[in-house]
């Protein structure tokens, strides 16, 4: 942190704090004789703020961050600055709860206006109200969030309060906030100061703000009278029958206010509006009716069945808005997943008036700077778009599990970032994610399932250590930050010895004291199970890869664990009659269950001979019934997330073909056209399948980010492209037999691209454009060319098997 950043002058403020308010307006004018040639705002909240300058809406955030560590934005206002009087105003909200292990949440807001040499700062002379049309207690959008929903009463909303004609003399001071715990308090005197906790250390937005666009809503699908009033429409299966009122849908298409009228016996109204693709997004509403009048507005991300409903598992997304009997304006205080909005008008024996519905959407600005297409296997180009839009939809200020999570898990962060580099090459987001989970990491070196802590469910699942670990090495690889690696080895050490100590003689971790998860898949969990132990495994491997490159001396004797654990698992866990790794070793005696995880990663890591994963590859693409859960033949089956372990582990093994012919059999209904096209959290929409068996009416996601791995996938075994230095310097290429003919794709490295295309028919011929600074070694033995190999129309030597190839452009025929 530079010097200018630790300078604060402003306090952290909010309402008396006796009041328990959750939601507070705070606002504060400043006079300017000239319009300043600087002019930043340094803003932080817990949890959210919404910044106005002069009445106009500028932003919001900050990025998720725990309180330890806060994240605070830095913004250029000046261009909405005037001569004379200004207004700053910010509304921000407050859910209690624990945002880390470490400190209890709390209440603040601050605000630090830097003006060439002005500086204006949150402290008792901001005015400042609670905002009493938010319901503190609204429910949850999910059990996995803090965020609830909107239960709003506009009769006691304070209108206008953001805009410079507002009289907010009947506001309080705001109360400058100071330590309140610990002992002993403190005495008569102190003064207040930034760093208070439990915000005792503030970091600077190391993300881009959010994209914000303005939506309207426009299409509208369905009208529905209900002459009943409904029970609990949040969870009401509505079927889109296409009835609709002409008119009103014109009306609506043209963006123009239109009325509601009803009918004497009607209970009320509903109208379903598609925004046509999925988006994140706060729901925006411009009304006016009779005083008292109810409304819900209802988010869906995507439909079943042709059934609308705004409830998924473990999540609602409902807000509940009272009418003022003025022009209100609400906006959502929290975003929802969106393709499909509803919106209920109670009858209330009045018309009522919509000016606007709209959505406030919110992305993260990712750049598309790679692509992977075929003319002849035109799915590989759809399984590319589909991962980004995978990534797209589950991103916001983090990559995120899906829409009812939110949550930055370690290993979404792993599976995410295979998608990620290929498509964005983003590294911001992989970064922060690692950075925040390291700052919940426990004295003992145990780390938690996700970052940071949402409430106070300090969740340890022990794969997702691993895979923290194993991102953390495919950061470094692909971006070449040693720095921010280099910062962070002491928390990968602590972690690495804390696993060691679960391990047994045999080097096998062995009934540990924390759960893990396999994707929630069946799997028989008991004494040492070969899953688990992979990833360990890899986890091994990776780090000591890393030390490796660091040029650390102790990567040998990681090395030795990672031989020793590889050799248990080769010799423990195969049973030679059903050809197949068994999922447990429990007291020396194999468990008699069998899953296709355990045997992708007997495969994915080369743990299997030759001749063991001829047999395990058999079995597995072996047609047979399925449930897509479990197999006939007992087996149970990979989820989507951990497909990428099995496909890759297929193609180690020389099924390529086999291999993708599979994943395009399991994953293709994921492309339908009723679909929004992209890639599940489970293999279906209207079930799960985590108990072994399909169990309908479990509705999930249509989006995860643990899904997201193919374009990672191809890169290696369609395109044959590995990269195999820290920060992408260096790659590997060869020719893949995966029986595609044409293959083009454009690989991101740091702001360059790799051009890569090979034509593999009759004329055999690869094209490939590298950038400076990045070298590629080309195996030619791959080839098993009988043909003379030429590079350039140069031939090579007979003898040669790998060719070097720097920055140029290259045409290799063969």
């Amino acid at each position: 942190m530079s010097a200018s950043e630790k300078q604060w002058s402003a306090k952290w403020i909010w309402a008396n704090e006796e009041l328990k308010a959750e939601a507070v307006l705070a606002r504060k004018d400043i006079e300017l004789n000239t319009i300043p040639d600087k002019a930043i705002i340094k803003i932080s909240a817990s949890d959210f703020y919404q910044l106005y300058i002069n009445g106009s809406y500028i932003n919001r955030g900050p990025a998720r961050s725990a309180a330890h560590h806060q994240s605070y934005d830095y913004i250029d206002i000046q261009p909405y600055l005037k001569k004379g009087n200004n207004l700053v105003a910010v509304r921000a909200v407050f859910e209690p709860g624990a945002h880390s292990y470490q400190f209890e949440a709390r209440a603040g807001l601050l605000v630090q206006l830097e003006l060439d040499e002005l500086e204006l700062v949150s402290d008792n002379s901001w005015r400042l109200t609670e905002d009493v049309s938010w319901d503190k207690n609204s429910n949850a959008i999910s059990r996995f969030q803090r965020d609830v929903v909107d239960v709003v009463d506009m009769r006691s909303y304070e209108h206008n309060w953001f805009k410079p004609e507002y009289d907010d003399s009947r506001w309080k001071m705001a109360k400058e906030l100071i330590r309140n715990e610990g002992w002993p308090s403190h005495q008569k005197g102190v003064e207040p100061s930034t760093l208070i906790n439990p915000w005792i250390k503030l970091v600077k937005r190391d993300i881009p703000m959010l994209n914000e666009s303005f939506v309207k809503a426009d299409e509208l699908i369905l009208v529905k009278s209900y002459v009943k009033g409904p029970k609990s429409i949040v969870s009401d299966k509505i079927t889109l029958d296409g009835s609709v009122d002409k008119k009103l849908r014109k009306s609506i298409s043209k963006h123009e206010a239109f009325e509601i009228t009803f009918e004497e016996h009607e209970k009320g109204r509903l109208l379903v509006f598609d925004f046509g693709e999925m988006m994140n997004g706060f729901p925006i509403l411009e009304v006016q009716g009779m005083v008292g009048t109810q409304l819900k507005i209802l988010c869906a991300p995507y439909i079943l069945e042709n059934q609308f409903c705004a409830s998924l598992v473990d999540a609602q997304y409902e807000d509940n808005i009272v009418l003022s009997g003025k022009k209100d304006r609400w906006e959502a205080s929290y975003f929802k997943p969106c393709r499909y909005m509803a919106i209920f008008v109670e009858n209330s024996g009045a018309p009522v008036t919509i000016n606007n519905i709209a959505l406030r959407r919110i992305s993260y600005p990712f750049k598309t700077l790679g692509h992977m297409a075929s003319k002849d296997a035109p799915w590989v180009n759809d399984y590319f778009m589909a991962t980004a839009k995978t990534i797209d939809v589950c991103t916001t200020d983090a990559i995120t599990d899906n829409y009812r999570e939110r949550r930055q898990y370690a290993q979404t962060g792993y599976y995410g970032a295979l998608g990620n580099y290929y498509t964005f090459g983003d590294m911001a987001l992989q970064r922060r994610y690692l950075v925040q989970v390291a700052q919940e990491q426990m004295a003992d070196g145990i780390m938690p399932a996700y970052a940071p802590l949402a409430t106070k469910d300090y969740m340890v699942i022990l794969d997702s250590n691993c895979f923290w670990i194993k991102s953390l090495y495919n950061y470094y690889l692909y971006s070449g930050d040693v720095e921010m690696v280099r910062q962070l080895l002491p928390t990968a050490e602590r972690l690495m010895n804390l696993l060691d100590g679960f391990t047994n003689e045999n080097g096998l971790i062995d009934s540990p004291p924390y759960s893990y998860w396999l994707d929630h898949a069946l799997n028989d969990r008991s004494g040492a199970n070969f899953t688990f132990n992979a990833h360990y495994l890899e986890a091994l491997e990776n780090y000591s890869e890393l030390l490796d490159c660091l040029n650390k001396a102790d990567s040998e004797a990681y090395k030795t664990k990672a031989r020793s654990l590889r050799n248990s698992l080769k010799k423990q866990f195969w049973n030679h009659d059903l050809g197949l790794f068994v999922d447990a070793v429990v007291a020396g005696k194999q468990s008699n269950r069998v899953s296709e995880h355990a045997n992708a990663m007997a495969l994915a890591l080369n743990i299997a001979t030759e001749e063991q994963g001829e047999v395990i590859a058999q079995k597995i693409l072996e047609k047979d019934n399925n449930d897509f859960a479990m197999r006939a033949s007992g087996m149970t089956m990979v989820t989507p997330a951990m497909s990428y372990y099995l496909h890759k582990g297929l193609c180690e093994y020389g099924f390529v073909r086999e291999s993708f012919n599979l994943f395009n059999e399991r994953f293709g209904h994921m492309l339908d056209e009723n679909t929004n096209q992209t890639l599940w959290e489970e293999w279906w929409l209207h079930g799960s399948g985590r108990t072994g068996k399909f169990v309908p009416h479990k509705t999930r996601s249509d989006a995860q980010t643990e899904s997201a791995f193919p374009p990672a996938l191809f890169a290696e075994y369609l395109y044959g492209l590995k990269p195999v230095e820290p920060g992408l310097k260096r790659w590997t290429l060869k020719y893949v037999p995966s029986g595609i003919r044409n293959l083009k794709a454009i690989i991101p490295v740091g702001k360059e691209q790799i051009h890569i295309e090979w034509n593999t028919g009759k004329a055999k011929e690869l094209m490939v454009e590298i950038p400076d600074g990045v070298s590629i070694d080309l195996d030619v033995k791959s080839f098993n060319s009988k043909s003379k190999v030429l590079v350039n129309k140069k031939e090579l030597s007979d003898d040669k098997e790998i060719v070097s190839l720097n920055e140029g452009k290259y045409t290799i025929t063969f």
